[in-house]
């Protein structure tokens, strides 16, 4: 199969390309440098592209096709923190920042991927933990990723009629860049441990093999799904 993951430069992106790689798939990824698209080996080859900017998005989409030779499958992954201040804090522009990337960024890439991707195709939306279960001082990301789980249910309701399956995943903590400073703090990670079931962080191989499973044709029946990997976070 041929897939594309945005932000597959680091973190869960990078985790979800090397395993999509090693298990045998043509994977094309995005990046904001040229020096992270290049650093990562064992891919197809890779795009500099920030998801805010509509002909960027455009020109990685269609240079992923030519690449690929086809796309039958796109995660759309690209996406930042919030300010990690109080609500009453957050102004306006930051908060529009988070939405520009996490929300509207992941729609220009389906759009982008829409009229390429192969039917029957899939695209999978990267959400979080927090869409379903906010945190206090995140209200910024909380609301991106609620908006772009209902924007991959949106899609699926216009799209799966195409033989576009599409879907949201709510990653609860993975270590990553974006997560490390509280993963790494003993207290911090502590209080996070303390309201996960499961008594565990993710193992970046979990959330590997999920989206493999997600991006594949067994899992077509389920467009329109909201699929959580957070050892319960969510309850």
């Amino acid at each position: 199969m041929r897939y594309l993951v945005t932000g597959g430069t680091s973190g869960i992106g990078r985790a979800c390309a090397d395993h999509l790689s090693r298990a045998g798939h043509s994977v094309w990824i995005t990046g904001t440098t040229a020096q992270g698209v290049a650093a990562v080996d064992g891919v197809q080859g890779g795009s500099v592209c920030d998801v805010r900017d509509d002909s960027a998005v455009d020109s990685a989409v269609a240079e992923a096709v030519a690449g690929l030779g086809g796309l039958d499958g796109v995660f759309a992954n690209a996406g930042v923190d919030g300010a990690g201040r109080p609500a009453a804090e957050l102004d306006s522009a930051s908060f529009l920042g988070v939405l520009d990337v996490n929300t509207v960024g992941a729609h220009r890439v389906a759009r982008a991927a829409y009229p390429r991707l192969s039917r029957p195709g899939t695209i999978l939306v990267s959400a979080s933990v927090n869409a379903q279960r906010p945190e206090a001082g995140f209200t910024d990301y909380n609301v991106s990723k609620a908006a772009a789980v209902a924007l991959a249910r949106s899609l699926a309701v216009e799209w799966s009629g195409e033989g576009i399956t599409v879907l949201a995943l709510c990653p609860g903590y993975f270590p990553s860049r974006m997560t490390s400073a509280w993963l790494e703090d003993p207290v911090t990670s502590a209080e996070l441990l303390s309201h996960i079931p499961a008594g565990r962080f993710g193992d970046l191989r979990e959330i590997g093999e999920t989206v493999e499973f997600l991006l594949g044709p067994s899992a077509r029946f389920m467009t329109g799904g909201v699929v959580t990997l957070d050892g319960g976070r969510s309850l």
